[in-house]
């Protein structure tokens, strides 16, 4: 079986889970371990970097390479910003080493980065940038949920049909649940958004936050597509409801762009394929 630290010495990326006032946010990113701390690298317009300056609380998840579930941990956030130029001062060695490491972990995909570069919004060049250490406490593994017979849900028509497309017919998602306290698990999905979750234990007492109707939720598909250019992906955010996810917004990417919508209402009389 693989191992713990195997997972995150070896994967390439993870999903960051943020705790907000409307819900959980998900966001997929590049890292490097360090032995206690995940780096990332994101652009200082972000707005997960906003949120950690001001509440340094999240959750990351980290897949294993073989899909089999992944590593789940709580941590603390400190981002290094020219915001916080004494702090970078005194770190600034760290914090340099760091993001070699990613840099080098990341070589592939920087090659593709150096490719697009004539569209790369101003906001992602590299003096835009900041770095983030995430402490992670004590990381679990989490076995992913065996898919059973059915089809992945048909995706809001709202999403652009080629980043529906691209992530069509995964029903491996990426789940978190709550406000405060986030919880994020692997799960499966299937049509209507009917999620089967590799919950961990439930914070406090009561049940698992991922089956308590009115409970945020969202989950995360995406797909990495080799270039940065080629990302594809979409979270969605809603509320459990009877063991499902009641979406009510949608974030998608493609590239280097990103927007949300609202999701409409499911018209009962229409017929929903998966693309």
């Amino acid at each position: 079986m693989t191992t713990i630290e195997e997972v995150l010495e070896g994967a390439r990326r993870c999903v960051l889970a943020l705790p907000s006032r409307s819900g959980p946010l998900l966001s997929p990113m590049a890292f490097w371990f360090d032995g206690a701390a995940v780096w990332l690298s994101t652009s200082e317009e972000a707005v997960k970097a906003r949120l950690l300056a001001r509440e340094p609380s999240c959750t990351v998840y980290v897949p294993a390479p073989d899909g089999g579930g992944g590593v789940v941990a709580r941590g603390l956030a400190r981002v290094h910003s020219l915001d916080d130029p004494v702090g970078l001062a005194l770190h600034a060695p760290t914090v340099s080493a760091a993001m070699t490491a990613l840099a080098v972990k990341e070589r592939g995909a920087i090659g593709h980065y150096l490719r697009d570069l004539p569209v790369v919004p101003r906001t992602w060049l590299p003096q835009r940038r900041v770095a983030v250490r995430v402490v992670l406490s004590d990381p679990v593994w989490l076995a992913a949920p065996t898919p059973g017979p059915g089809v992945a849900p048909g995706l809001p028509s709202v999403v652009p049909a080629d980043v529906r497309r691209a992530v069509a017919g995964r029903r491996a998602v990426v789940a978190a649940a709550g406000r405060a306290d986030v919880e994020v698990a692997p799960a499966v999905w299937s049509a209507g958004f009917a999620l089967d979750v590799a919950a961990p234990e439930a914070v406090g007492e009561g049940e698992a936050p991922f089956t308590v109707d009115g409970t945020p939720l969202a989950v995360v598909v995406d797909d990495d597509g080799g270039r940065p250019s080629q990302v594809r992906g979409l979270a969605l955010r809603g509320t459990v409801r009877d063991g499902a996810l009641a979406p009510e917004r949608v974030t998608w990417w493609r590239g280097f762009e990103a927007h949300t919508a609202d999701v409409p209402a499911p018209d009962d009389d229409v017929l929903t394929l998966p693309d």
